[in-house]
């Protein structure tokens, strides 16, 4: 498909995309730009980086990303054995930015859907992460108690920040170690070591 495009170099193209769509959902998050412009503009930007113009290409790129990712079923390593884990100690919920068109979905194909009561959705809820009342609003939702809850994430401007501002305790997941100053409860390298503390 992308040599049909004139683009040889996949992995170059695959890296100017994930730092393009990685700026755009943080912009996203803090209500800087739509759901729409997200959602095409990702591809509008990358495809320019290689001189490619072509406006009639990107809502068809864009609806195609978007019908067929939620599908894949790569999860991070040692995800379903913490989910496992924690599933009988602990009542399970996901707040995401993500979109709502897409998240049950992502869930199912992944097998992990039956570890959670709820998903909690920025653009139903009508907050994102990382403001706090999306978090005040999962907390009231679930009938749990800020003290006793926990976030776990990976990225460090919505889901560390975000439960920061909500004085919610969180466990960064920071794979690549990369150097922050974020005052969080926990950090680790890989979900194995959340089974010793949890």
């Amino acid at each position: 498909q992308l040599k049909q495009l004139g683009i040889d170099n996949r992995e170059l193209f695959i890296e100017e995309y994930l730092a393009i769509n990685h700026r755009l959902w943080d912009d996203y998050s803090k209500g800087k730009i739509s759901k729409s412009f997200l959602r095409t503009g990702r591809f509008e930007l990358t495809l320019q980086q290689f001189g490619i113009v072509n406006p009639e290409l990107i809502e068809p790129l864009a609806d195609y990303f978007v019908s067929k990712t939620p599908y894949h079923q790569a999860l991070i390593p040692h995800a379903i054995a913490l989910l496992t884990h924690l599933h009988p100690k602990y009542k399970l919920y996901i707040i995401t930015n993500g979109f709502k068109e897409a998240q049950h979905t992502k869930l199912r194909s992944s097998a992990i859907d039956h570890f959670f009561e709820d998903v909690f959705i920025s653009e139903e809820v009508g907050f994102h992460k990382p403001d706090p009342q999306i978090f005040f609003h999962a907390i009231e939702k679930s009938n749990a108690s800020m003290e006793r809850s926990l976030m776990i994430g990976d990225n460090p401007e919505t889901d560390m920040q975000g439960a920061i501002s909500a004085k919610m305790d969180c466990v960064y997941l920071n794979p690549a170690k990369t150097k922050h100053e974020l005052q969080v409860t926990h950090e680790t390298h890989c979900l194995s070591t959340l089974m010793d503390i949890l």
